[in-house]
C-alpha cells in the first residue's frame, strides 16, 4: 500500500477510532486485543514497577468527540534538527538518497547505480542524468506526563488538561505515521507506553493516559535521567508538567537537549496557583511534601508572590529560548480546544 494511500486511510476513521475508545474507556466492550497491549519493558530499577489506576465508573472521561479528531487532522509535528532516521515516516528528510519521493536530476558520476540513470532523458538528450530522490524519515515521539500530588489540584484538575493536551499530540503523531509513546514521573519515571504507530497505538495510547493518577513528589531531572536511559534513541519530547520542581528542572531540560533530544515544554498551572487573593488568615499546605505554613495574606504579600512568580517563569522562559527549547505555558482556565487548535500554532514545532 502506497503512503499516501495509507494517510488517506488513516484520516477516514476519526469517528470509528473515537467510539472504540469511548467504549473502552468506559470499560465496557472486549479487552484491548493483543496487539494493541504494551508488550513491557525491563527497566531501570529507578523506574516504578506499573502505572497506578484510577477506579473505573461509568463516567470514565472521553478525551476527543469526532468533530474534534477532524480537525486534528490538520495539526502536524515538526522534527527540527533531529539527524535520525529509521522508517519511512511523513517528514522529509534534508539529506538525500534513493527512496521514496523523486526531488531531481542530477549529472551522472562514475560508481552511479546504473538503475537510477533516466534512460528516456538519454534517448531523448544523450545525456546521462540520475534520478535523485528525497527520503521521508519518522520521528519517535515521547509523550511525558507529570503526575506528582500538585496535578491533583485545579479546576479542573491540571492532570486532566494535561492528559488532554498528550493525548491530542500523541493523536497528531499517530496519524503522521510516527511512532508514539510515553510514561508518567513523579519522584521517579513510571512503567512506559511501549512505542508503536498506527491506529491500534491509539488505542494503547489513550487507556495509557486514561489509567494515571496523581501521587508523590516531583522529581523531573531523577525522571528524565531514567528516561534517556530507557529511550536513548534521540526524538521529540513532549513534556506536560506544572514544573512544582525548583531545583531539578533545569537540569532535566539541559540533559535531553545534550543528548540531542527536540523538545516541547508545556508549562500548565492552575488559575488560582497564580492569581493568589488577599484572603487574610490561610495555611498554606505543601501537597506534594506535606509541610504548612501559616500567613496574613494581605495585598503587599499577593504583590510579592506575583513578583516571584513572574521571575519564575521568566527564568523557565529564558532557559527554555537559550536552549532552542519550544515553551508554551497555559492555564486550566483556557479552553482545551483553544490551546490545542490555537495556541500550540505558535511552536515552531507543531504546524
Amino acid at each position: 500500500m502506497s503512503l499516501e494511500s495509507r494517510v488517506s486511510s488513516f484520516a477516514r476513521t476519526p469517528a470509528r477510532i473515537a467510539a472504540t475508545v469511548a467504549n473502552f474507556l468506559r470499560g465496557g466492550g472486549d479487552r484491548i486485543p493483543r496487539s494493541a497491549r504494551n508488550e513491557g519493558l525491563v527497566t531501570p530499577r529507578s523506574i516504578s514497577p506499573a502505572v497506578q489506576a484510577e477506579p473505573r465508573d461509568s463516567q470514565t472521561e472521553r478525551f476527543f468527540d469526532t468533530e474534534f479528531l477532524r480537525k486534528l487532522e490538520r495539526l502536524h509535528l515538526v522534527a527540527k534538527r533531529l539527524s535520525w532516521a529509521g522508517a519511512k515516516g511523513e517528514h522529509a528528510a534534508s539529506r538525500k538518497g534513493f527512496s521514496l519521493e523523486f526531488s531531481d536530476y542530477r549529472r551522472y558520476q562514475r560508481g552511479d547505480d546504473l538503475r537510477y540513470v533516466d534512460w528516456n532523458i538519454y534517448r531523448r538528450l544523450e545525456r546521462l542524468l540520475v534520478k535523485v530522490f528525497t527520503s521521508e524519515e519518522e520521528m519517535n515521539i515521547y509523550l511525558l506526563v507529570d503526575t506528582s500530588q500538585s496535578m491533583a489540584e485545579g479546576a479542573p484538575p491540571k492532570i486532566d488538561y494535561a492528559k488532554k493536551v498528550a493525548a491530542a499530540l500523541g493523536y497528531i503523531g499517530l496519524k503522521n505515521l510516527d511512532r508514539v509513546g510515553g510514561a508518567s514521573f513523579s519522584t521517579r519515571l513510571h512503567a512506559p507506553l511501549t512505542l508503536g504507530r498506527g491506529r491500534k497505538q491509539i488505542l494503547s495510547l489513550f487507556g495509557f493516559l486514561g489509567k494515571l493518577s496523581c501521587s508523590g513528589e516531583t522529581n523531573l531531572r531523577g525522571a528524565i535521567h531514567s528516561f534517556t536511559h530507557l529511550f536513548p534513541h534521540p526524538g521529540f519530547v513532549v513534556i506536560v508538567s506544572d514544573l512544582f520542581d525548583p531545583v531539578g528542572w533545569r537540569a532535566a531540560l539541559e540533559e535531553l537537549t545534550a543528548k540531542r533530544y527536540q523538545l516541547l515544554m508545556i508549562h500548565v498551572v492552575g488559575e488560582r496557583e497564580i492569581q493568589p487573593e488577599p484572603w487574610g488568615d490561610v495555611v498554606l499546605i505543601d501537597v506534594e511534601g506535606g509541610r504548612e505554613r501559616k500567613l496574613f495574606l494581605d495585598a503587599e504579600l499577593v504583590r510579592r508572590f506575583n513578583a516571584e512568580a513572574a521571575g519564575y517563569f521568566k527564568e523557565v522562559e529564558t532557559m527554555c529560548a537559550a536552549r532552542g527549547i519550544d515553551y508554551l505555558r497555559t492555564t486550566t482556565s483556557v479552553p482545551f480546544e483553544e490551546f490545542v487548535l490555537q495556541t500550540l500554532r505558535q511552536v515552531s514545532s507543531v504546524a
